[in-house]
C-alpha cells in the first residue's frame, strides 16, 4: 500500500508540460534571429507559472512554440515539448506536424491561449458566439444547439452580463474588458488542462485588470488547470503566481518559487528587474533604478553569457567566453550564472 501511495505521489509531482532546451529561430535574409535559444520550463497541474522579462526576450515566441503556431520564417529547430496526459503518457509536441490533426486537437483541447489583444483574435465579420460555437464543435461531439447553450454558459461563467444577447454581437461591439472575458470564455470552452495567458491585462484599466486576474484565479481553482502567465508586471506575478521563470534573450536565467525569487533573487538580471519596481518607501523625486544598456540586437548576440555586457557582476575572461548552464543554486531555485558555479556540486 505504501508503494502505491508513493507511486501516486510521484505521478502527481511530475509536470504536465515540460519544455527542454527549446530553440525557435527565424531565418531571414539579414541573418538568423534566435528568438528562443535553449529555454526550459516545467508546468504543474493546478499551479501558475509566471514568465517575465523585457520585451524581446522570447516570452511570447515560447508560448507560440508550445502550440506550434510560430509564423514563418520562424520554426522550432530543436528541443522537446513534452505534454503528459492524465495517465502519465508523454507526447513530444516538437515532433508533431504543426498542421496535423493531433496538433489541432491539442490546441484548445489540452492547451489554450489567451492572446494579448482580443481584437486581433476574433474575426470582425463573425459574431463572437459563432466563433466560440465552431471551436466547441471542433473539440466536442455536440450539435449546434447544444454548442450554443455551452457557449452561453461559458459567457455567464466569466461574468459577461446578458450572455444570451452578447453571444450574437461582434467583437467591436464589446468593451475591452468584455472582449477579454469573451477571449477567456473561448479559451476555456473545451476545458483545457493548460491555459497560456499572454499579457492578458495589458490594454485594460487597473480595475478591469484586477477583475480579470481574479476571474482567472477563480476559474483555475474550479477547473484545476495550470496557467502560464506571460507579463511585464512583476506585481501581478507576486500576487497570482506560484512559480516564476525569468527569461533573457531566449533563455530562462532563473526559475523557482515566487517567494524565493522575489525575496532572494540570485541572478543579477532578476535583481535588476526587481530594483526597477517603483516603491512607496522610496524618497520623493528619486530617479528609478534602471538596467544599464539595452537588449543586444538579435543579429549581434554577445559571446558567452548573454547578459554580461549589462551585468554589474561581470567577470572578464569567464562571463564573456562561456555560457553558464541553468543549475540548482538553492532549494527549488535554478539560476544560470557563474556566481554560483560550485552551488550545484
Amino acid at each position: 500500500m505504501a508503494t502505491s501511495a508513493a507511486g501516486v505521489a510521484g505521478h502527481l509531482a511530475r509536470p504536465i508540460l515540460e519544455v527542454r532546451d527549446l530553440r525557435t529561430y527565424f531565418f531571414q535574409d539579414e541573418g538568423t534571429v534566435k528568438a528562443v535559444d535553449g529555454a526550459g520550463l516545467s508546468v504543474y497541474a493546478g499551479k501558475t507559472l509566471g514568465i517575465v522579462g523585457e520585451s524581446g526576450c522570447g516570452k511570447s515566441v515560447t508560448a507560440r512554440s508550445i502550440l506550434r503556431i510560430v509564423e514563418r520564417p520562424g520554426r522550432v529547430v530543436s528541443g522537446e515539448i513534452l505534454l503528459r496526459d492524465r495517465d502519465g503518457r508523454e507526447r513530444d509536441l516538437a515532433r508533431l506536424d504543426a498542421e496535423s490533426r493531433e496538433m489541432r486537437e491539442v490546441r484548445g483541447g489540452d492547451i489554450a491561449l489567451i492572446f494579448q489583444e482580443p481584437m486581433t483574435s476574433f474575426s470582425p465579420v463573425h459574431t463572437v458566439g459563432s466563433q466560440m460555437i465552431e471551436t466547441i464543435r471542433l473539440h466536442q461531439e455536440l450539435d449546434k444547439k447544444a454548442a450554443r447553450e455551452k457557449a452561453i454558459e461559458m459567457f455567464g461563467l466569466v461574468g459577461i452580463p446578458r450572455p444570451e444577447r452578447r453571444i450574437d454581437e461582434y467583437a467591436f461591439q464589446l468593451s475591452g474588458g468584455l472582449r477579454q472575458r469573451a477571449m477567456i470564455a473561448l479559451a476555456l470552452s473545451c476545458a483545457p488542462r493548460i491555459l497560456i495567458a499572454d499579457e492578458p491585462t495589458t490594454a485594460l484599466d487597473v480595475t478591469t485588470q484586477a477583475q480579470i486576474l481574479a476571474l482567472l484565479t477563480r476559474l483555475q481553482q474550479r477547473e484545476g488547470m495550470a496557467i502560464i502567465l506571460i507579463t511585464h508586471n512583476l506585481g501581478v506575478v507576486a500576487e497570482t503566481c506560484d512559480e516564476v521563470a525569468v527569461m533573457y534573450l531566449g533563455r530562462v536565467v532563473e526559475q523557482g518559487p515566487v517567494d524565493a525569487i522575489f525575496h532572494t533573487p540570485r541572478h543579477p538580471y532578476t535583481r535588476a528587474l526587481l530594483r526597477s519596481i517603483p516603491s512607496i518607501h522610496a524618497p520623493v523625486r528619486t530617479r528609478l533604478p534602471t538596467i544599464a544598456g539595452s537588449i543586444p540586437h538579435p543579429y549581434n548576440r554577445p559571446p558567452g553569457c548573454p547578459f554580461h555586457p549589462r551585468c554589474p557582476d561581470f567577470m572578464p575572461g569567464r562571463c564573456d567566453r562561456a555560457d553558464p548552464a541553468l543549475r540548482p543554486v538553492a532549494p527549488a531555485v535554478d539560476a544560470a550564472c557563474f556566481l554560483y558555479e560550485d552551488a550545484g556540486a
